[in-house]
C-alpha cells in the first residue's frame, strides 16, 4: 500500500512522526512525506518529502489554507491508499485527497486543538476550527489520540466511536552514549542538572523554574530546544543572578537527544493550566525522559501526574508555589536512597511503557485498513 502521511512542520524534530513513519514503513508499505520547509533532506529514511513552502502575507491564517490546499493537490497526484492526517491543521488536506482517490483516512488527534492554549480568547477562530472538525471527524476512517482525557472530549463533542488510544511513548534505550555535561556546559561536579527539552513557548512552566531555581543551590538547569520566550527565559536568568546556573543549550537532533537527557539527574515537566489541552497533556518528553532512565518532576495535570504517581518514576510539585516547589525538589534530589529508588522504578516501567509495545496498536490499524483496501 501507499501511505501518504501529512504533518505541518518540517518532521526534522518531530520524534513521534519519524517513529510513526518507521513503523509504516516497516510494514512494506510505501511511505511518502508530505510537511513543510524548514528542513533540508527530500526523504527520510529512504521515504520521499514533499514540501510546501508557508505562505504569512497578508496574514500568518492563510498559511493553513495555503498548505491544506497545496497538500490535498500533492496528495491526489500521489494516489495513496491511505492518508495520515497529523492534527486538525492538515486535516482538511488529507480528507480532500482521500475524496478524490478513494483513500483511506486516518485523523490522529496529537492535541485537543481546538483548546490549544494560542487559541484562548480568539472565540472566532476556535469556533472556525471546530466548526472544521465536526465536519470532518466523522470522514475519517480511524481517529488516533494520545491519551483517555482526550479520547473521551472527542467522543463527547462528536458523537464518535472512541479513538484508538496510542501514548507518546519513546523507544526503549538500546545503545545510549552519555554526554558529560558537566564537562560539556561547565558545570560543577557537586550540582545537580534538571533538563528540559522541547519547544521553549509558554504553558510549560519555564519561567516558573526560574523562580523556583532562586530557591534551589548546587542545581543547574539545562534547557535543550528553542522558541518563541527564549530571550525571556535568558533575560530572566540575568534578572534573577543565575545566568551561571542556567543554560540555553539550543535544539539537538532527534538522534543525538537521549546521549543528552539520560546524563541530568531529573528531566522537567511544569506544563500550566492554561488551557484545556494542556490541563489533559501527556507529551511525548515525559516518556522520553522515562527512557532515558531520569526521574520526571511534573506539576499535578491529571494525565502527567496520574502516569508519574501510578508508576512512581518522580515527583509532583505544586505550580505557583515556587518556595515549596523547590523545597520538594531539593529533598528529592538529596535523598540518595529514595532517589536512587525511583531511578530504578524508571528503569523498570521503561521496560514495558515504550514506543516498541506501544506501537503495536498502529501496526494494527493499517492491517485492519489495509484488509478493508484488499
Amino acid at each position: 500500500m501507499k501511505v501518504v502521511y501529512l504533518i505541518l512542520n518540517s518532521l526534522e524534530f518531530d520524534s513521534r512522526a519519524r517513529l510513526e513513519i518507521d513503523v509504516i514503513g516497516s510494514m512494506g508499505h510505501d511511505v511518502e512525506i508530505i510537511c513543510t520547509v524548514g528542513a533540508e533532506p527530500d526523504n527520510y529514511n529512504g521515504h520521499p518529502i514533499h514540501r510546501i513552502k508557508q505562505y504569512t502575507w497578508p496574514t500568518r491564517k492563510i498559511r493553513f489554507a495555503q498548505f491544506n490546499l497545496y497538500a490535498g493537490k500533492i496528495g491526489a497526484r500521489l494516489k495513496g491508499d491511505i492518508y495520515h492526517a497529523v492534527d486538525l491543521d492538515v486535516l482538511l488536506g488529507a480528507y480532500r485527497a482521500a475524496r478524490k482517490t478513494g483513500g483511506k483516512l486516518i485523523y490522529e488527534a496529537r492535541e485537543l486543538y481546538t483548546e490549544l492554549e494560542p487559541l484562548q480568547g480568539r472565540n472566532t477562530l476556535k469556533a472556525i476550527w471546530r466548526g472544521l472538525e465536526r465536519r470532518l471527524i466523522g470522514k475519517a476512517d480511524r481517529v488516533i489520540t494520545i491519551n483517555e482525557s482526550i479520547a473521551g472530549e472527542l467522543r463527547k463533542r462528536y458523537g464518535i466511536d472512541k479513538p484508538a488510544i496510542i501514548r507518546n511513548m519513546a523507544m526503549p534505550v538500546a545503545d545510549v552514549k552519555p554526554v558529560d555535561l558537566r564537562k560539556k556546559f561547565n558545570v560543577p561536579d557537586n550540582f545537580r542538572i534538571i533538563l528540559y527539552q522541547g519547544v521553549l513557548r509558554s504553558g510549560q512552566g519555564l519561567l516558573y523554574q526560574l523562580e523556583i531555581m532562586k530557591y534551589l543551590d548546587k542545581v543547574a538547569m539545562l534547557f535543550l530546544g528553542a522558541g518563541p520566550i527564549e530571550d525571556h527565559i535568558r533575560k530572566k536568568s540575568v534578572e534573577y543572578g543565575m545566568e551561571d546556573r542556567v543554560i540555553l543549550a539550543g535544539r539537538v537532533s532527534p538522534d543525538e537527544l537521549l546521549n543528552y537527557t539520560a546524563s541530568a539527574d531529573a528531566g522537567l515537566l511544569l506544563m500550566e493550566d492554561t488551557a484545556m489541552n494542556n490541563r489533559l497533556a501527556l507529551p511525548q518528553k515525559l516518556f522520553q525522559y522515562l527512557a532515558a532512565g531520569i526521574p520526571q518532576i511534573v506539576s499535578p495535570l491529571p494525565e502527567i501526574s496520574r502516569f508519574v504517581k501510578n508508576e512512581d518514576t518522580g515527583i509532583v510539585i505544586p505550580l505557583g508555589q515556587p518556595r515549596e516547589a523547590a523545597e520538594g525538589i531539593a529533598k528529592f534530589l538529596n535523598d540518595s536512597s529514595r532517589y536512587n529508588e525511583v531511578r530504578e522504578n524508571c528503569r523498570k516501567s521503561a521496560k514495558k511503557n515504550n514506543w516498541e509495545n506501544e506501537s503495536r496498536k498502529l501496526i494494527e490499524i493499517y492491517r485492519e485498513l489495509g484488509t478493508r483496501n484488499d
